[in-house]
């Protein structure tokens, strides 16, 4: 079997954009599988079309790096939610808008074409909902610059179509804000699940890295990365099957948030990487972050996060972290058990996911799903896991 790399998935969601959305063009689009290339452009390549890099003395500010920084190749606003219902049944919730910048001049067969109705964004969004026994998941694409998809800023709203986050007091803020959206289950196409959600925030912002910036392996991989680590999420799963009764569960529990842009995420030798948000019992929250590279070691980094909500960067000497076995879900063998410990602040903690098989079938295919830490500390959480 040929492992792709992130990178090459992430390519092929600009691939499935361009082939699903600018249908017609009579021509194929120009792939050199060799040198990754689409459309003239190497993503490999420094000196090629690349969108606007990270750096080190950008000062991230609020409310205004909430909005889209369209310059930049790759962002994503990127909720998970561990949730419980009143009977203590746990509900793994993940929504994520997706942002790409594409060329807006694309060249074919030596020809420009200008489209006068689009911008040169795209977009992509997740809705994700786990119960023990199911899985509702559903994925939409649109074009910038249409009106049905993006990110308005006042009142400060995430949307594609009719699912929407919206601040709540008609501020430019990202909080307080209600969630609404749906997704179908994979297994039974006649349940659809319903949710709406409100949110609080109970704690400050958290800048990654230093002071937001992020650096996600050797050499100048790096993105801007900030997080609300401090949300109390409450709502209403409402289950509607056919054949019966509509069922609506309350649901409540702690969500993290990510606002995360980049245009060197990664390269050639990345396979994929491996993330934790962790909600521990005495209020401190921890954040860590595996880049697999390959034929190299792994690169380990993460944050600490004080229930005051003080931050503390965890270099890769700071932080361990190893899976202990693998599981197989859908023929994968996927790490879901890991050994992570802190020693500056005593953490000696088991990670493991709550429910085995916790696959989103997209056309970028993940794991993402609820966790339990045990060991110094109890806890819940969220894992992703991507290139397997």
């Amino acid at each position: 079997m040929v492992k792709l790399g992130w990178s090459k998935c992430l390519l092929i969601v600009c691939i499935a954009f361009i082939i699903g959305y600018i249908g017609f063009f009579n021509h194929e689009p120009i792939i050199d599988e060799n040198n990754t290339t689409i459309f003239g452009r190497n993503v490999y390549n420094q000196t090629a079309n690349i969108g606007d890099r990270a750096q080190l003395d950008y000062v991230i500010s609020f409310p205004d790096d909430h909005a889209p920084h369209e310059l930049f190749d790759i962002e994503w606003w990127y909720l998970t939610a561990n949730l419980k219902d009143k009977h203590g049944n746990p509900f793994g919730l993940q929504w994520t808008l997706f942002r790409f910048r594409n060329p807006s001049s694309l060249t074919i067969d030596t020809t420009v074409i200008e489209s006068q109705w689009h911008n040169n964004q795209l977009f992509m969004a997740h809705a994700s909902v786990h119960s023990i026994e199911q899985h509702w998941f559903s994925e939409r694409f649109a074009r910038g610059g249409v009106g049905n998809a993006g990110v308005s800023q006042y009142p400060f709203s995430l949307f594609i179509d009719d699912w929407l986050w919206e601040n709540t007091i008609n501020s430019n803020d990202l909080l307080p804000a209600t969630l609404n959206f749906t997704a179908q289950n994979k297994s039974n196409r006649q349940s659809l699940l319903e949710a709406k959600l409100v949110m609080t925030q109970t704690g400050p912002l958290v800048l990654h890295g230093e002071n937001g910036y992020s650096i996600k392996s050797t050499g100048d991989h790096a993105s801007h990365y900030y997080s609300a680590p401090f949300i109390d999420i409450e709502g209403e799963l409402i289950i509607a099957t056919l054949g019966k009764e509509k069922e609506k569960v309350s649901v409540s529990g702690q969500a993290w948030f990510d606002q995360e842009w980049t245009s060197q995420l990664l390269d050639a030798n990345t396979l994929g990487w491996d993330w934790f948000s962790l909600h521990l019992d005495n209020g401190s929250k921890l954040m860590a972050f595996t880049m697999r590279l390959n034929d190299q070691d792994d690169f380990i980094t993460g944050s600490y996060i004080a229930s005051d909500g003080k931050q503390t960067t965890l270099q890769p000497a700071d932080i361990n972290l190893r899976p202990l076995d693998t599981t197989t879900v859908r023929n994968k063998p996927l790490p879901l058990n890991w050994e992570l410990s802190v020693p500056s602040q005593n953490i000696e903690i088991i990670i493991s996911s709550i429910k085995d098989d916790q696959w989103n079938d997209a056309l970028i295919p993940y794991y993402e799903g609820m966790v339990e830490v045990k060991g110094s500390h109890q806890g819940k959480g969220f894992i992703e896991l991507t290139g397997y």
